[in-house]
This record gives C-alpha cells, structure tokens and sequence, in this order.
C-alpha cells in the first residue's frame, strides 16, 4: 500500500472529499499526538459536537402519545376507555411536543457512547466523550444502524449536522465489536483499498475544485469517437467517465486518481507504467478531441500516492501530453498542498 498516512493528513482528506473544510476548521489536529484513527474520530466529533451545543441542539416536533389532564391534541378513545382515565379527568392523547430527542440526536450520542468504548482509546478523549454524553440526558439511548442514516433529514436549518453525520456514518462503518470483551476497536480503513480508492478520487477532484477555481472541475462523460452499422447508438460499447477533468478557456486536463500499492507494475526484470490505466488515459483524451476546443488538445495525468519513488514523467502520445505523476500523503500537509497545486 502507499505509505503510511499520518491521522492528521486523513483528517484533511475527509474534509476535502465530504466538502466540509468550513466545519473542518473548528477542528484541531495539530495536538494529535497519536497515530490512531479512533481518536482523530473522536476529536473530530467532540469538537463538532462542542460547537453543536453552543448553538443549541436541533429540536424538532415528534409525535407522542401520554396520560394527560383534559385533553391535548387528538385523544385516543380505546385506550382512554381502557384503562377508565376518563373517570378521573384524564386522557391518553396524541400530540406534537418540540423536543431535542431527535434521530440525528440520538445517533450522535450513540456514536459517542461506541467511541467511548474503544479500547485504544486515549484515556483524556475517552473522559471527554463521555462528558459530552450527559449533556445529551434528554436524548433516547438507541442502537446505530446504517438504515438510520438514510431516515436523518438534513436540511438548511441544520447544516452543522452534514459533517458530524458524516463522521458517525464512517465511525459506524469502521466500529467492529470484540464479542468476548463487548469493548470496540477501530477498522483501519487505511488498508481497504477500496474505500481508500474512493476517498482520494474524491479528495483530488475536490481540491481541484476550491483550490484552483480558475478551473471547471467535474466528472465527464466521454462518447466515443465512432460509427457502428450494427450497433448504431454504440449502446455496447462500455461507457467512459473521466475521474476529473478540470477545463478552461485555453486548456483540459484529464486527471485518473489511482490508488494503488505500486505505482508501476513489473514486467520482467523492469519496471512499467500500468499498462491498463495508461490505455484507458488514452482512450479518454483521444475520444475528447471530436469536441473541438481546448478538448482537442487535452492533456492526461495519471495520479498515484507516493509509494516508494516520487514520479514525474512526462511524454507526448498520439499528439497530447501525457503525464505520470505521484503525490506523497506522508508529507506536512503544507507540501501536499504546494505538491497538488503544481501538478495543474
């Protein structure tokens, strides 16, 4: 695999790939001293969840059902009856009640209650979390499960809750329980390369798109450049989506982010450029050129993680530049962000 990411640096990936570097902001990494993905989780959410109930926690109005004097809302005939409250004054009622005890609420502190658990744990963070915990009595314990993610209604009145749930979503995803202890401990998510894959593609695109805004950053859909008489929509031909394409006036630049545990593949006793990744490159800025402009000169860049070289190579193929290039997640995130904006 690339080498090893410092927390600090993931902190900043996520930030970049959520789009969320403003909340990132209330974050400080600087005094991680430890290279353990629990407790980045757990500074992160802390810190969100600090800024959180300075401006008070998201109410919203549930439906409840109780025994009430007289009547509120719609009165539950059956049970009312049932259980002869109306002999006494009293009710069972449905209502609406303004409370905090609100989904998003409820998987906060759920998530911070499986943090707290986490047996690497720094013992300061776990003390802190569990602070945080009983600020939030009036909230339901429940368990977290990823369909509750997908009921949380996230809207313009609470936007400081897109970051924090994006932080529980990942800490639901990396949580494994130890059935014998009943303590956690955190999936190293550094070492699946699929969502590793995932987090840088989405990372570079949006660096690209708030550092360098010069550019148009987005992900094309290229048509290919041919005729078929038996196929004439070219409907089986496989589809092609570029990573990231950034385009100006005068220039496109067709970037494929890959990560990949060796930049360059063995052939024989020599080492080579992916051969796969380079044809798909190609075919991409070849199939662009019907489209005229600055497309019919695109440039491409292969963009891997520093693994054990930095790479700079740089050729001209059919026509266009083409580069091969690495950038070292290891580094000060000073030098990774000098690093990327050069590359473009």
């Amino acid at each position: 695999m690339p080498s090893s990411v410092p927390v600090r640096n993931v902190f900043y990936l996520l930030c970049y790939a959520w789009n969320r570097l403003n909340e990132g902001k209330l974050v400080d990494v600087g005094t991680i001293d430890r290279n353990e993905l629990g407790d980045l989780f757990a500074r992160m959410l802390m810190s969100g969840v600090r800024h959180l109930l300075r401006r008070g926690l998201e109410r919203d109005y549930l439906e409840c059902q109780a025994e009430v004097a007289g009547i509120r809302g719609r009165v539950a005939l059956v049970d009312t009856h049932r259980r002869f409250l109306d002999r006494h004054g009293r009710t069972m009622c449905t209502f609406d009640e303004l409370t905090d005890d609100t989904l998003a609420n409820r998987v906060l502190k759920a998530t911070m209650r499986s943090l707290a658990n986490v047996e690497s744990l720094d013992h300061g963070n776990r003390w802190q979390l569990r602070s945080l915990i009983r600020r939030f009595e009036s909230v339901s314990d429940v368990r977290v499960g990823g369909e509750q993610f997908g009921r949380i209604r996230l809207h313009g009145n609470n936007r400081p809750y897109l970051f924090l749930m994006s932080i529980c979503r990942l800490v639901h995803d990396c949580l494994l329980i130890d059935e014998t202890t009943g303590r956690y401990r955190v999936r190293d998510f550094l070492r699946d390369h699929q969502a590793m894959a995932r987090l840088f593609e989405s990372f570079v695109f949006n660096f690209y798109r708030i550092e360098r805004p010069e550019f148009d950053v987005k992900s094309d859909i290229i048509q290919w450049d041919g005729t078929s008489l038996t196929d004439p929509t070219l409907s089986f031909l496989p589809s092609m989506r570029t990573d990231i394409c950034l385009r100006r006036s005068e220039r496109t630049v067709v970037i494929d982010a890959k990560y990949y545990a060796e930049t360059l593949e063995g052939w024989y006793d020599a080492q080579k450029v992916h051969s796969a990744h380079l044809y798909q490159l190609v075919s991409y800025i070849k199939n662009l050129k019907r489209r005229g402009g600055s497309d019919a000169n695109a440039e491409g860049m292969l963009l891997y993680p520093t693994v054990d070289r930095s790479l700079r190579l740089e050729y001209t193929l059919l026509g266009h530049k083409v580069r091969i290039c690495t950038v070292d997640l290891a580094q000060d995130w000073e030098k990774i962000d000098s690093e990327l904006r050069a590359l473009v």
